[in-house]
């Protein structure tokens, strides 16, 4: 009950937080010249994970990656809208495929390497994420124009729910062992609605955890995949 509490009190916290930048926002803008403009935008993304963390007999195997959608709220910096503040909230599904291997015993959970051409591309792993993006945008748009150049860049802050892993054997586990709070850089950019996006974690999702052999298991991912924007 505790841990629930918490967490909505940091919900609420980042929301009143952007509500408050809203509404500053929307007062600055109210006696902007008539070019300016938002550009007020849905997005829906996928990406391919790559593990950044190098670990003795690992393999990633088949695909793991995630799906994305959110939407953005655009507060323009200046008269053209060329530059503007994004703020939004977003949903993230992700999925990992690989040879770590967890396993339940008497309500500790331990992890492993499997070393098995069988085994190693059946062990998967999924976690889904409440996101909030915070970007500086930079775009070749005019208040006429829809199709433009853009360089989108920020900071996510991501609250993330529990994982659960199918093994390659056994039944589903259940890991509440995570980092609730983790946060990830990003850089999106292409013309029109489609968009390359790189992004990389700076903390691991599972909290100081290490594999029976005592390696030390942070996994957290570098992301390459594609961002689609829609008005």
């Amino acid at each position: 009950m505790e841990i629930i509490l918490k967490i909505l009190i940091r919900i609420k916290f980042f929301l009143f937080l952007s509500l408050l930048i809203i509404f500053e926002f929307s007062f600055s803008q109210s006696n902007s010249q008539s070019e300016s403009y938002r550009e007020d935008q849905i997005y829906l993304g996928t990406s391919y994970f790559i593990q950044t963390k190098s670990l003795d007999d690992f393999k990633q195997n088949g695909f793991s990656g995630n799906f994305q959608f959110g939407f953005i709220r655009d507060f323009p910096l200046n008269n053209n809208s060329t530059n503007a503040l994004g703020i939004g909230l977003g949903y993230e599904r992700n999925f990992f495929t690989s040879n770590i291997q967890p396993s339940e015993n008497n309500g500790i959970i331990d992890y492993r390497i499997v070393v098995s051409r069988f085994l190693e591309s059946k062990n998967k792993i999924s976690f889904s994420s409440l996101v909030l993006p915070f970007e500086l945008r930079l775009r070749k748009s005019t208040i006429d124009e829809y199709k433009f150049w853009r360089i989108y860049s920020g900071l996510k802050l991501k609250k993330n729910f529990p994982i659960y892993s199918n093994p390659s054997y056994g039944s589903e586990i259940k890991i509440d062992q995570i980092n609730d709070w983790t946060t990830s850089i990003y850089l999106n950019a292409g013309y029109n609605t489609w968009n390359i996006s790189l992004e990389y974690d700076l903390n691991p999702i599972l909290k100081d955890k290490t594999t029976i052999n005592g390696d030390n298991l942070n996994i957290s991912f570098f992301r390459l995949g594609l961002v689609f924007y829609l008005l």
